[in-house]
């Protein structure tokens, strides 16, 4: 039902799209640590000793990371290209425009860093020892071990600069015992020594033997040369600088389109409720803390609303009496701010809240706030359709339906919840609801293809298929172009029932070649369509082919994993061809799923009996008897294994290796006084086949197997 709601809301393609992220993503994952893993093989990774290279890990990282942004920047614009609304569209933009931005702004910067002349030298400087003081003895050697490069390949040994201060020594350099070079050093002189000057080749073990061959103690000193792998300072700033132009080049072909979105995104503030607030940038934002210094009749309205008087010349001065003071001026009070009322929260603003709560994809915060508009106002539609849809996007199906069924009945030509009805019904496969609710529809949509072929998928899931076959007929003449649509009706056209029982009827009488070809006409409309599936195996079982039988149950057991006909039925089959471990499996498999099934129990005695298992067969016998106290072929074969226990073992274990004979003929063959190899051989044809169950085939495998084995006796 969801997914029709996404296809009605037109946020299918979105969904699609981020599946499709997700899947790349994780392979590309995956696609990375195989490269990785067989990056450090051929360097020659391993844990003991601990050697981890990392440079192979970053530059695999890069490089994947560099094609996982390449594959999210494409598929990010196609978010953006199939949003619905220049508001997503604009919000979408300039958010990746800010990321962009950060991102190609560190990577750059680090990459930078990385290129600088004292970045290499540095980081050396960083990781290598200090000087080391060696004294050498007359005559003494001193060898010192180190190992290059480091346990995760980061940094490595140089150069070894050897100096001698006082005396005389050789200096010799070896790698895994093996020298590479020898240098002869006598005092104030030092050499250097290449280790890797360049770049390591492998974890190794180095060594340095200092010799002293005069009669004098010697001093000498050595420091060990450290460099970091180059590709800190050549691959890995380059793979910056891509990966940075990257991120500019999307920030640049984002500009346009949140420039041009900008004004569609502010233009839905007129359909906004009073209590909700929109921003707009164009506005500019008054000053909220005036100053009455700097303007002294910002809360004079008098001031604020007349024109300025000019002011008059002053008259001539006269000689006279003194002129009184004018009166002193009032002042007007200023008006006392009136504060903000927030208006109070409607059944409508409360919906529209709601439904930006369901676009953020929170459905529980939506449904809380559709059911306080609902208590507001009960009879609001909107909240009503809303708390539907996210009762359906919660899998609360059964509620959904009733929330609709109320909407329908209070307004008989409300065509999306009679659409959501029938999807909804179909999905919890209420055929006849559905059918009902579809029948509704087409009252108010007659031409609509899509509730015609609806009405037929009801109709064929309720065995009425020729009313299926006129709507999809009827849908099909209104949308020709439907694939879809052709293929239901030729599927409707075929009798699937009707084939299926002329099939059966077929296979029951011996005409299993007409049987199987009716089989693969259902199969070829219905693959999957395990009865008749059941049915081929059993046709080819009959007609003399184990192997195609077998076949047709394993394809059964990939549709229905425990179907019980197929697993008895197919264990029936091996145990006949002899295959005992195949059958005991799909026996055991029986058991399992249906305990109370004493048909498998019984089945798994059989096939323990012919393996020589007799205790496990007794076992499974009476698990077999329990669930069916009354069945005597169980009884008796409880009977008979019991009664072969007493039985001299030697003669009934040789007859039951005999084919066709079981523990029943055995038994029967040692109670008519045939007890010994001998008596067997000397045996007529007529003589065995007194003994009831043998027949002539068997009497004649019987003498021939007795007088063999007595003849190789002798």
């Amino acid at each position: 039902m969801s997914g029709y709601y996404d296809r009605l809301q037109g946020t299918d393609r979105l969904l699609r799209i981020r599946r499709i992220r997700k899947a790349l993503f994780a392979g590309i994952i995956g696609l990375s640590i195989l490269l990785i893993i067989a990056r450090m093989e051929t360097q020659g990774a391993s844990l003991k000793p601990l050697f981890l290279p990392v440079n192979g890990i970053i530059e695999v990282a890069l490089i994947m990371g560099f094609v996982t942004a390449v594959v999210g920047l494409f598929l990010r614009n196609l978010e953006i290209r199939h949003a619905q609304r220049d508001g997503q569209r604009y919000l979408m933009a300039k958010s990746s425009m800010a990321r962009a931005i950060r991102t190609a702004g560190f990577a750059i910067g680090l990459a930078v860093v990385l290129l600088l002349a004292v970045t290499p030298s540095l980081t050396a400087s960083l990781f290598s020892d200090a000087q080391q003081v060696v004294p050498l003895a007359p005559g003494n050697q001193e060898a010192v071990t180190f190992t290059s490069p480091d346990p995760l390949g980061f940094s490595f040994v140089t150069h070894a600069t050897v100096f001698v201060t006082i005396g005389h020594a050789s200096v010799t350099l070896l790698r895994d015992n093996v020298t590479l070079a020898v240098a002869d050093l006598n005092a104030s002189k030092g050499d250097t020594l290449d280790v890797e000057p360049i770049m390591w080749q492998a974890s190794a073990t180095w060594s340095l033997v200092f010799r002293n061959e005069l009669n004098i103690t010697t001093y000498l000193t050595f420091v060990l040369e450290k460099g970091v792998m180059p590709t800190l300072f050549s691959t890995v700033p380059f793979l910056l600088f891509l990966y940075g132009g990257t991120q500019v080049a999307w920030w640049i072909v984002l500009r346009p389109i949140r420039d041009r979105t900008k004004g569609g995104s502010l233009s839905v503030a007129t359909d906004v409720d009073e209590s909700e607030r929109v921003y707009d940038g164009s506005l500019q934002t008054p000053d909220p803390n005036p100053d009455p210094v700097t303007n002294p009749d910002i809360f004079n309205i008098t001031a604020a609303t007349s024109p300025a008087a000019e002011p008059e010349a002053p008259p001539p001065p006269v000689r006279g009496p003194p002129v009184p003071a004018p009166p002193a001026r009032v002042e007007t009070p200023k008006p006392t701010p009136r504060p903000v009322v927030r208006q109070p929260d409607t059944a409508a603003s409360l919906a529209t809240k709601a439904g930006a709560l369901v676009a953020a994809g929170t459905y529980g915060d939506a449904l809380a706030t559709y059911d306080e508009a609902l208590r507001l106002d009960p009879g609001h539609v909107p909240s009503q359709e809303g708390r539907a849809t996210c009762l359906v996007r919660l899998n609360r199906k059964p509620e959904a339906i009733d929330v609709y069924k109320r909407l329908v009945t209070k307004d008989a030509r409300n065509v999306a919840a009679l659409r959501a009805l029938v999807r909804l019904h179909a999905d919890e496969r209420r055929w006849r609801e559905c059918l009902e609710a579809v029948g509704e529809l087409l009252r108010q949509r007659p031409n609509e293809s899509s509730a015609l072929q609806m009405k037929g998928d009801a109709l064929t899931n309720l065995g009425r298929r020729p009313e299926a076959l006129a709507a999809y007929e009827e849908a099909a003449a209104i949308d020709p172009g439907d694939d879809n649509l052709r293929q239901k009706i030729e599927e409707v056209r075929v009798d699937v029932p009707g084939l299926l029982s002329r099939a059966l009827i077929a296979s029951a009488s011996g005409n299993y070649a007409q049987a199987l070809n009716l089989f693969d006409d259902i199969l070829e409309v219905e693959p999957s369509n395990v009865n008749a599936l059941i049915g081929k195996a059993v046709a080819y079982r009959r007609s003399g082919k184990p192997q195609e039988a077998v076949n047709c149950l394993d394809l059964v057991l990939g549709v229905q994993p425990n179907n019980a006909s197929a697993l008895l039925n197919r264990g029936n089959i091996l145990l006949a061809e002899g295959d005992l471990e195949g059958a005991l499996d799909a026996y055991d498999h029986l058991t399992q799923l249906y305990p109370d099934d004493e048909e498998a129990w019984a089945a798994q005695g059989d096939v323990l009996v012919k393996m020589g298992r007799d205790d496990d067969a007794l076992r499974a016998y009476t698990e077999a008897l329990k669930r069916s106290p009354g069945d005597e072929g169980i009884q008796r074969r409880i009977l008979e294994l019991e009664a072969a226990k007493t039985l001299p073992s030697g003669i009934f274990q040789e007859l039951f290796r005999i084919k066709g004979i079981g523990k029943t003929r055995a038994k029967a063959l040692i109670d008519a006084g045939f007890e010994t190899a001998e008596d067997f051989a000397k045996a007529s044809l007529k003589d065995l086949m007194v003994v009831k169950g043998i027949t002539r085939k068997i009497a004649e495998d019987l003498t021939e197997h007795f007088r063999a084995s007595l003849a190789e006796a002798r």
